[in-house]
C-alpha cells in the first residue's frame, strides 16, 4: 500500500459473504478481504502509484477544507473518463484517516463495475436492494466491509439477462451473447425518491458518503440523484476528454456544486 500504511489494509483471507446484522442500524455487513493481484485501479493498494495516491489525499485535504462535505458525487461527462477510479480511490482516501465509517455507493446501474473492481459479486445489488424497500421499507440494507477497515461498499448488480442470467458487458447491447433474448434497454434508471430515503439512512451510520455516479451526458441519472449531494466531482481523461463535453456536464448539473474537476492519467 501507498504513504503512511494507514490506508485499508485488504489483507488475511476472504471471508464468506453472509450477512451480520448491525443491531439498531437496519444494515447487514459483509466482510470480505480482496487477495492481490489487486485491480490496477486500486491506486492506493501495493503502492502502485505513489505520486498519484498523494493527489487523492489532497483532494480530500481540499473538501474537508473548503466545507466537508458528507455526500460527494462522482461523475464524468462521457463514460470511459475514470469516475469509477476518482470515486473508489477518494473513498480509499477518506478511510484511510481511520477516523470515520467511508461508504462506497454505486449508481451506474447499466454498467456496473465497482464489485469488479474490488474482487467480489454482490451478495446483494444497490438497484435490487433499493426495489426491495420500495415494497419492504424494514428490509435491512445488505453492505460489505472491506476486511476490518473503515471502508464499506454498496455495488450495483452486474447487468444480466433475464433469461439465462449472462453478465452484459454492454449497456447497449439489444440482444444477449449467451441465448439470444431481446434485452430491455429501459432497465437500470435509478429511483431518486429510493435514493434519498437511502442516503438519509445511511447517513446515520457512515460519515462520508462517495457516490460512483453514471455519466452525466449519458442519460439524465445524475439529474435524479444529485439533490443528494454536498459537491459533485468531475473526472476528466488525459487525452480522452473534451473541453467541450465537460463544460456542458457541468452545465447540466447546474446549480448543483461542482467541488472539483480531476485529471485521471492513463
Amino acid at each position: 500500500m501507498a504513504g503512511n500504511g494507514q490506508n485499508p489494509a485488504p489483507g488475511g483471507g476472504t471471508a464468506a459473504l453472509v450477512p451480520r446484522p448491525d443491531t439498531g442500524s437496519g444494515i447487514s455487513f459483509v466482510h470480505f478481504a480482496p487477495q492481490p493481484p489487486y485491480d490496477e485501479r486500486l491506486i492506493f493498494w501495493e503502492g502502485r502509484n505513489l505520486e498519484t495516491a498523494a493527489a487523492f489525499r489532497l483532494l480530500r485535504q481540499r473538501l474537508i477544507e473548503r466545507g466537508d462535505p458528507r455526500i460527494v458525487l462522482c461523475t464524468s461527462a462521457d463514460r470511459g473518463e475514470g469516475k469509477t477510479t476518482l470515486a473508489t480511490n477518494l473513498a480509499l482516501a477518506f478511510a484511510e484517516l481511520g477516523k470515520h465509517r467511508v461508504m462506497l455507493i454505486e449508481t451506474s446501474f447499466r454498467h456496473a463495475s465497482v464489485g469488479e473492481v474490488f474482487g467480489f459479486k454482490p451478495p446483494a445489488g444497490f438497484a435490487g436492494q433499493l426495489a426491495r424497500h420500495r415494497q419492504q421499507a424494514d428490509a435491512p440494507w445488505v453492505v460489505v466491509q472491506i476486511a476490518n477497515s473503515p471502508l464499506y461498499i454498496m455495488a450495483a448488480e452486474p447487468r444480466c439477462c433475464a433469461k439465462c442470467a449472462a453478465v452484459l458487458a454492454d449497456e447497449e447491447v439489444k440482444f444477449c451473447g449467451m441465448c439470444g433474448a431481446e434485452v430491455d434497454l429501459t432497465v437500470g434508471s435509478i429511483d431518486a425518491v429510493a435514493f434519498s430515503k437511502a442516503i438519509r439512512q445511511f447517513r446515520e451510520s457512515f460519515h462520508y458518503l462517495v457516490v460512483d455516479a453514471p455519466p452525466v451526458l449519458a442519460s439524465g441519472d445524475v439529474n435524479l440523484i444529485q439533490d443528494s449531494a454536498d459537491a459533485i466531482v468531475f473526472a476528466t481523461r488525459r487525452g480522452k476528454s473534451a473541453a467541450r463535453s465537460l463544460r456542458r456536464a457541468i452545465e447540466q448539473v447546474a446549480p448543483a456544486p461542482v467541488a472539483a474537476v480531476v485529471l485521471i492519467e492513463n
